[in-house]
């Protein structure tokens, strides 16, 4: 009769065993997936946060950049001003008639 339940608890063992090893197995490979994908949760962060740098740093330049080409064009409006009242000048000296 011991014999018996030996048997049985053996072959319990076993299966149960059978079981847990391929259990075993995908625990294992779910905790690598796991560290990979925390891994690549952290890169984006990072990535992410350089993104937002570079995003700050492009709209504090592009400010800067704005400003200067406004100040040139203002510039080349008063340029272009000095020039055609330059030119007025001329053409009404050619118009005029000579002084005797």
């Amino acid at each position: 009769m011991a014999s018996l339940v030996d048997g049985v608890l053996l072959t319990a063992l076993v299966a149960t065993s059978a079981c847990v090893v391929p259990m075993y197995l995908k625990l294992k490979r779910l905790d690598r997936a796991q560290a990979e994908y925390g891994r690549a949760v952290a890169a984006s962060g990072h990535a992410l946060a350089s993104a937002g740098e570079a995003v700050r740093s492009f709209a504090g330049e592009g400010r800067e950049v704005l400003d200067a080409l406004g100040r040139k064009i203002e510039e080349a409006r008063a340029t272009l001003a000095e020039l055609e009242a330059a030119r007025a000048r001329l053409e009404a000296r050619r118009d005029a008639p000579p002084a005797a």
